[in-house]
């Protein structure tokens, strides 16, 4: 659908008000409320008391695939049903959020206190489930793709650098291929737990870009901070050893690391930049951490 203005799509929407709680206009990608209801903050994590971004981002979702997508949240003791959709206006594309409260509905069957913390807890495991890699219990590319535009918007908006860092584990198939992919496995989860003990808890956040690629995002470090955690990252994996039967496994990493400055680059270009950097650590001969 294509409306010529806000008021447009939310006269549209109106006349559905019956089914719907809330219904507000957000803007994907700064992930703010356009929509004119006075009760309703500014951002649109906000209405979940949370303090940041949603990680299970359901309207970026909506943007990236042109589709329809629907997730369910919990807020003080009430669980709501959104529904996030794609519109445009004046031909750019915003996502249209409608709220359900289906606490009461029959839907959810609950019996007290007790069963809404379970219940609490139930819908926080689904909505990570959908954003995390199984394996390494990082996140997964479908959240690169929808956290990391509204990093970039946020820090260049607030004029604040951001350093992406991409790292490749050195000859890993060739660890495979002599050792099966269960070995594989184990060195990946290692590595994912160290990638997550080097990171600023609620700040910074952890990928796997694909196969042995891993990929982390520090909003607000500079490139000397950025440096520091990438060497530090190195470091860890040159010296990490994963016991296999018999054997000591061992890798090292290819690091990238770019920081952006005031500047405003898309997802594609900041990770093109990262990933050309890494592949000038692969080049010098591995095991090494390139910035400049």
């Amino acid at each position: 659908m294509n409306f010529s203005s806000k008021q447009e799509v939310l006269d549209h929407i109106s006349k559905f008000e019956s089914l719907y709680d809330y219904v507000r206009i957000v803007d994907p990608v700064k992930r703010t409320v356009i929509g004119d209801e006075a009760d309703l903050p500014v951002h649109c994590f906000d209405f979940w008391d949370k303090g940041k971004t949603c990680e299970n981002c359901t309207t970026h979702r909506a943007l990236s695939s042109k589709t329809t997508h629907f997730k369910m949240e919990f807020k003080k003791g009430i669980v709501y049903l959104i529904t996030s959709c794609p519109v445009k206006i004046n031909d750019e594309t915003y996502v249209m959020e409608m709220l359900k409260d289906i606490t009461d509905t029959g839907i959810i069957q609950t019996s007290g206190e007790a069963d809404y913390e379970e219940l609490e807890k139930t819908i926080e495991k689904l909505n990570k489930k959908v954003i995390m890699d199984e394996l390494t219990d990082v996140f997964n590319r479908r959240y690169i793709n929808e956290r990391l535009p509204a990093d970039l918007y946020h820090a260049a908006s607030g004029k604040t650098s951001l350093s992406l860092i991409l790292l490749d584990l050195d000859k890993f198939k060739q660890l495979n291929d002599s050792y099966s992919h269960v070995a594989g496995d184990a060195i990946l989860k290692e590595v994912g737990n160290i990638l997550k003990y080097n990171v600023r808890k609620g700040t910074d956040w952890v990928a796997r870009y694909g196969g042995d690629e891993f990929l982390i995002c520090l909003p607000g470090a500079d490139e000397e901070a950025a440096a520091g955690i990438a060497e530090d990252i190195r470091q860890e994996i040159e010296h990490m050893e994963i016991r296999f039967g018999k054997d000591k496994l061992k890798t090292t990493a290819s690091i990238g690391v770019y920081t952006m400055k005031a500047e405003m680059l898309s997802m594609e270009e900041i990770i093109r930049r990262t990933d050309m950097k890494m592949y000038q650590a692969k080049s010098r001969g591995r095991n090494a951490v390139v910035t400049v």
